[in-house]
C-alpha cells in the first residue's frame, strides 16, 4: 500500500501556534509485505505426525510523515515516502501431534522467532523527541528480540461416573531482547535531567530477558446430555514477578432443543514487557510527559512490577434452530494491577527533576454486551450480524476511560451465493460514538479541543468472488462505498501551553483517518 500523502490532513489540523504553526499530523504509512512459509508433514504413522515449519518475512514501511508531538520539520519531511523502519521475522518450529486406539491424543511443539526492528535514530527527549535524528551516527539502529517456545499436552478421555477429557501440559517461554535504539537516553549532558543514583548515566546495558514456565490442567465433564462443565487452573512462574494461579470454570447447559445457557468465570493473567521491568529502560520528558511535576521528569522500568491479572465473568443465552442463531453475552473483566506509567513519583536527583516508574494501578473494570443473529434469509442468501455494545472501560482509581473506543460497534454482512462459482458479499459497519480520556497526561481535568467527540458513523462495502477454475479465484470489490471520512486533527491532548507562544492543540477522539472510498482486486491460487 502507499502513504497517505503527506498534506492529508491540511485543513483539518488542530490549533497550532509559534514554532508549531506550520506542522501538519500524518496520515497513514504505506506498508510494503515481503512473505514466505512452508511446512512439511510426515505421517510417520497411523494417528502420528511431524511437521516442520520455517518462515521469513520482511515488512517496511513508506513514511507518511507521522511523529511522536506531529511536530515535523524539514529533515522529517524530507523522508516522506522513504522507507523509515524494517521488520525482519523469522520463524522455525518442529510438531508432533499423536493419537492412539484409546482416544489419547498429544501436541507437542518447539518453536523459534527472532524478530528485528531496524529503523532510523530519533530523538528522545524535548522538543526533537520522536522526530528522526538528522545527527545520528548511524543510519538504522536494531532492536533484536529472541522468543523460545516449548509446549506440550496431552488429552485423556476418562470414563468414570461421567465421560470425561482431562488435558494435562506445560509450557516454557524464554524472550531475550538487545535494544540499541530506546536504551540510550543519556542522563547528563543536552536533553537531560542529571544523574540518577546507582544508574549509570551513558553506559546502560542494552539487554533485557524474561522466562515463563508453565503448568494447565482442564478437564471437560458431561455431566449429563446437556450439561458440560469445564473447570481448569493455570501456574505461570515469571523470572521477575514471581508466581500467578489461575483458575477458571465454565458451564454450558442446554435449555430443550434450541437454547443453551453459557457462563465462565476464569482469572487471566499478562506479564509485564520486557520494556517495563527493566530499570535500564528510562524515558525523559521536559514537562509534557509528567504527570504531577512542574518541571522534567524521568520513567524508569520498574523491576518490582506485579503481573496483571483480571477476574472475567460472562453469561449468555443461546438460540438455535434451522439454521436460524440468536445469542446475547454480558461479560465483565475486573482488572487488579494494570500496568501503566506511575502517577506518583517514586524520587527527585540533585536537580530536582521527578522520577517515576511503571506501576500497578489498583483496578480498572471492562464491562460490556455482545450479540449475534444469523439469518437464513433463502437457500443462497445468509445474513449475519454481530454488536459489542460497551458499557463501561475505567479506571477505579482516577475514573478515566482506558481508551477510545466506539460505545458500540456492529458488523452486518449479506451473502449471496449467486451460482456455484460466483457469490457476492455487501457489508456494513456501525461505529458509536466515540470519547476521548477525561483527564490529560498531568492528570488536570481534559479542556477544550481534548474534549471533542467523534459521533457514531458507518461504512459500507461490495465485493464478489469468482471461482475461475478449481485453483484459481478472482476477488474484487469496494471498500467504503460512499466515501466516508474523518480526518485526524492530531493527538489527543494539547502539547505545550494554549495560553502560551507555542502550542498544538489536542484533538480529542480525532486522532485517526478513515480512509476514502476504495476499490481493489486480488487473485488467489491454490495447488
Amino acid at each position: 500500500t502507499q502513504a497517505d500523502a503527506w498534506d492529508i490532513n491540511q485543513g483539518h489540523q488542530s490549533a497550532r501556534a509559534g514554532t508549531y504553526a506550520t506542522t501538519l499530523p500524518a496520515g497513514r504509512e504505506g506498508v510494503i509485505n515481503k512473505d514466505i512459509n512452508g511446512v512439511v508433514r510426515w505421517d510417520f504413522a497411523p494417528l502420528q505426525s511431524l511437521e516442520l515449519e520455517a518462515g521469513y518475512s520482511r515488512q517496511g514501511n513508506l513514511y507518511a510523515g507521522d511523529t511522536q508531538n506531529t511536530n515535523s520539520d524539514a529533515y522529517t519531511r524530507s523522508k516522506y515516502g522513504d522507507e523509515t523502519n524494517r521488520l525482519y521475522r523469522q520463524n522455525y518450529s518442529l510438531t508432533w501431534n499423536g493419537g492412539w486406539d484409546n482416544g489419547v491424543t498429544t501436541s507437542n511443539w518447539v518453536q523459534y522467532e527472532h524478530t528485528r526492528n531496524s529503523r532510523i535514530p530519533e530523538g528522545l527527549a524535548g522538543g526533537t523527541e520522536g522526530k528522526f535524528n538528522e545527527k545520528a551516527a548511524q543510519d538504522f539502529v536494531d532492536i533484536d528480540l529472541d522468543d523460545v517456545m516449548l509446549h506440550s499436552e496431552v488429552n485423556l478421555p476418562i470414563d468414570f461416573l461421567v465421560n470425561q477429557t482431562l488435558t494435562l501440559g506445560t509450557e516454557w517461554n524464554q524472550q531475550r531482547m538487545k535494544d540499541l535504539s530506546s536504551n540510550t537516553q543519556a542522563l547528563t549532558g543536552t536533553n537531560t535531567g542529571g544523574a540518577i543514583d546507582g544508574v549509570s548515566a551513558t553506559d546502560r546495558s542494552p539487554y533485557s530477558k524474561a522466562e515463563i514456565f508453565s503448568l494447565f490442567a482442564e478437564n471437560n465433564m458431561e455431566l449429563t446430555d446437556s450439561t458440560i462443565v469445564t473447570p481448569g487452573l493455570r501456574f505461570d512462574h515469571h523470572s521477575i514477578v514471581g508466581n500467578n494461579w489461575s483458575p477458571a470454570l465454565n458451564i454450558s447447559q442446554g435449555l430443550g432443543d434450541d437454547f443453551t445457557l453459557k457462563m465462565g468465570i476464569a482469572r487471566a493473567y499478562k506479564a509485564p514487557s520486557l520494556y517495563q521491568t527493566n530499570p535500564n529502560y528510562i524515558l525523559y520528558s521536559k514537562g509534557q510527559g509528567c504527570y504531577a511535576s512542574a518541571g522534567g521528569c524521568y520513567l524508569q522500568g520498574n523491576d518490582d512490577l506485579k503481573a496483571e491479572t483480571s477476574i472475567n465473568k460472562e453469561i449468555g443465552l443461546e438460540f438455535k434452530r434451522d439454521g436460524w442463531l440468536a445469542g446475547v453475552t454480558w461479560f465483565r473483566n475486573d482488572y487488579r494491577n494494570k500496568i501503566e506509567a506511575g502517577y506518583v513519583a517514586v524520587g527527585q536527583n540533585a536537580v530536582g527533576t521527578d522520577l517515576y516508574q511503571w506501576d500497578n494501578v489498583p483496578k480498572a473494570v471492562v464491562e460490556g454486551l455482545e450479540g449475534s443473529l444469523n439469518v437464513p434469509v433463502s437457500e443462497t442468501v445468509m445474513w449475519t450480524n454481530n454488536i459489542t455494545y460497551m458499557l463501561k472501560s475505567e479506571n477505579k482509581t482516577t475514573g478515566d476511560r482506558l481508551s477510545i473506543i466506539p460505545e458500540y460497534t456492529l458488523n452486518s454482512t449479506l451473502s449471496w451465493q449467486a451460482r456455484e462459482d460466483l457469490s457476492m458479499q455487501t457489508t456494513f459497519t456501525w461505529y458509536g460514538k466515540q470519547q476521548p480520556k477525561k483527564y490529560n497526561y498531568k492528570g488536570q481535568p481534559a479542556v477544550g479541543p481534548e474534549t471533542k467527540e467523534i459521533s457514531p458513523y458507518s461504512i459500507v462495502g461490495l465485493s464478489a468472488t469468482w471461482d475461475v477454475t478449481k485453483n484459481v479465484s478472482l476477488t474484487g470489490g469496494v471498500d467504503n462505498l460512499f466515501d466516508k471520512r474523518l480526518w485526524r486533527a492530531g493527538n489527543a491532548q494539547t502539547t505545550g501551553d494554549l495560553a502560551g507562544a507555542n502550542y498544538i492543540a489536542g484533538a480529542g477522539a480525532y486522532t485517526y483517518n478513515e480512509p476514502g472510498r476504495t476499490w481493489y482486486m486480488s487473485i488467489n491460487t491454490h495447488f
